[in-house]
């Protein structure tokens, strides 16, 4: 058992490797009890599954009903925009709504949303921005904080967030890959940064001079403050 406690905030649980199944063949045994397991040993006290479209909401929300330790965001992945131009964006976007909204305390994000100019061969850049920005109102009528993604986009990114930042009750730019400058940005928009990496608690706190289980603690004690407050 570790001593440190974690929360993985953008756990693709829903993804069908999870299950052994790898572009639609069974490569193995499905193992996902035991992967769980081997998180919880490691420290792991919540999971939140992530959503990067409306159909894969749903099943991260259904997911997340199956333990308590499970939950899950509501949102669209900025490569995934384009979705809302193929139904109805009115209903597209009301859709997650409804689906965030009736199911709180499972539903403890609004997101995966954001931009993401790297991958702009799944959806071009404009319609990334239109339906980026549309999102800010489910978290305006949730109260949910938002889970962010931005790559490669941190000038837009930015913009829109000095825009819509008090339409949101706060959030988190997981995996962030930016500058000191766009980092020191989003906390002074009172947002966090989730940094990706191997070995990254050991190197942060060697870097800040801290014990690493006091920045384990407080690193913990962020993310509960942000997602899990009120339970």
């Amino acid at each position: 058992m570790t001593r440190f406690p974690f929360v993985d905030i953008a756990v693709n649980l829903t993804d069908p490797m999870f299950r052994g199944i790898y572009r639609g063949i069974q490569k193995h045994q499905d193992d996902f009890l035991d992967i769980v397991e081997r998180a919880v040993q490691t420290g792991v006290k919540k999971f939140m599954i992530t959503g990067g479209s409306l159909q894969d909401s749903k099943d991260a929300l259904n997911l997340a009903k199956t333990n308590d330790m499970f939950y899950s965001t509501v949102g669209c992945h900025p490569t995934c925009c384009g979705e809302f131009e193929k139904n109805n964006p009115d209903l597209y976007l009301t859709e997650l709504l409804n689906l965030a909204e009736n199911n709180k305390g499972k539903v403890v994000a609004i997101g995966e949303c954001g931009l993401d100019f790297d991958r702009l061969q799944f959806c071009p850049k404009d319609t990334q921005l239109k339906y980026f920005e549309k999102q800010f109102e489910l978290s305006e009528q949730t109260k949910l904080p938002m889970f962010l993604h931005c790559r490669n986009s941190h000038t837009e990114f930015l913009d829109l967030m000095k825009k819509n930042r008090d339409r949101c009750v706060g959030g988190v730019v997981h995996s962030f890959d930016g500058t000191k400058e766009a980092a020191a940005a989003l906390i002074d928009m009172d947002l966090y940064i989730g940094i990706n990496g191997c070995q990254i608690l050991e190197i942060m706190a060697a870097v800040r001079d801290d014990d690493p289980l006091e920045l384990a603690n407080t690193l913990y004690n962020n993310t509960i403050k942000v997602f899990f407050k009120d339970m």
